[in-house]
């Protein structure tokens, strides 16, 4: 995800400084169409960013859809009450995506201190989950750990609706991935 932001904020850039010096050789037509291939490059971005907080079988209709769900999403994510006001399909997914986020970021608080993995476990199997979802480490929440045996740790991530349970070593070594819940 880092890599097709920095890919975008690069485009932009060449096309801010790449305007002033073709803006006097382009068309109208060549205006409109730079300008369109930027809204579709903004537009791929927003739908693969958020491609992990849709439910199964949900993806929004449209624009308008999407943004509902966006407002939705922040909504649930920064903890604010539900808005009656707007009874749209995608306003209650993505409230119900952001509620969940929120409560999959927090849920590392929530676990007594002798049931917490060490921090290098937590490292290694963040990166591990990372690489496999294509995403930023810091999507990935940890909302359950348990120790099966000695310097050994089961370790449930989440990113966004899904999960996936490590099983690692106190120094960060994986012994066992697999997909779901532990």
């Amino acid at each position: 995800m880092k890599r097709i932001i920095a890919l975008f904020a690069a485009a932009t850039l060449a096309f801010q400084v790449g305007i002033p010096l073709a803006e006097a050789g382009m068309s109208d037509k060549d205006k409109a169409a730079a300008a369109a291939a930027a809204i579709a490059i903004l537009g791929i971005a927003a739908l693969a960013h958020n491609k992990h907080h849709y439910q199964e079988g949900y993806e929004p209709g449209g624009g308008e859809e999407m943004a509902e769900f966006e407002r939705g999403y922040r909504d649930g994510v920064h903890g604010y009450p539900y808005w009656e006001g707007n009874r749209t399909r995608g306003y209650a997914e993505g409230y119900q995506a952001g509620d969940r986020e929120r409560e999959n970021s927090m849920a590392h608080r929530m676990q007594p201190v002798a049931e917490r993995a060490p921090p290098m476990a937590y490292q290694g199997c963040a990166d591990i989950v990372a690489r496999n979802f294509a995403v930023g480490m810091h999507q990935v929440h940890f909302t359950k750990a348990r120790s099966p045996g000695k310097h050994e740790w089961q370790i449930e991530a989440a990113v966004g609706r899904q999960y996936m349970t490590c099983t690692m070593r106190d120094t960060g070594e994986l012994i066992d991935l697999r997909g779901g819940r532990l």
